[in-house]
């Protein structure tokens, strides 16, 4: 996937914005978010590490069905 830097600045975005409220509830919000966000870059982590380790670049198909892991063939 890739996209945990995008997710990671989504939560900087986040944290200058709670910084910026004047209202606590939208200061809570915003870092709620923030916490969302980085558990989705951590997660997108996670999951390009796992793939590696099975020295998967691409989703693997067989017969046009997309599998959800790596198999092996009989």
């Amino acid at each position: 996937m890739h996209y945990s830097g995008r997710y990671r600045r989504n939560a900087d975005d986040c944290l200058l914005a709670a910084r910026r409220a004047h209202e606590p509830h939208y200061q809570r919000l915003y870092l709620s978010m923030a916490q969302s966000w980085l558990a989705l870059a951590r997660q997108d982590d996670a999951t390009d590490e796992l793939l590696a380790s099975w020295a998967i670049v691409e989703p693997i198909r067989v017969d046009e069905s997309l599998l959800p892991f790596p198999h092996a063939d009989p």
